[in-house]
């Protein structure tokens, strides 16, 4: 009797550690599995920072050039109000303007020049 109970035991013994070792190698696989999606994750959050910081850049050219070209409007509109200022302040040079050519040849040219620069 204490064979057959040395036996049960053993073999208990056995089918314990085969359930063991079958829940181990699911945990292994369901770990395998959590650590392929944060990678696949972490791949698709990288490219997403990858697009966010190219559309920065682009988005730092572009207001860059809107600057530039704010800088070249607000020169012109300077020219623009010193002339207004000064035909107000001078009646004298519309008169002179319109034996001129063109009262406005002048200062399309100088607005070109300004606008060119």
């Amino acid at each position: 009797m204490g064979c057959e109970n040395f036996l049960m035991s053993e073999k208990d013994l056995l089918r314990e550690y085969k359930l063991i070792i079958a829940s181990l190698t699911e945990e292994k696989n369901d770990a395998v599995k959590l650590a392929s999606e944060k990678d696949a994750r972490m791949k698709q959050l990288l490219i997403q920072a990858e697009q966010s910081n190219q559309d920065v850049q682009a988005m730092g050219k572009k207001i860059a050039e809107l600057e530039s070209k704010l800088k070249k409007k607000q020169k012109i509109k300077r020219v623009i109000d010193d002339k207004i200022t000064e035909i107000l302040e001078n009646p004298d040079i519309i008169k002179e303007k319109k034996d001129d050519e063109s009262v406005d040849k002048g200062g399309a040219d100088m607005l070109q020049d300004v606008y060119e620069k």
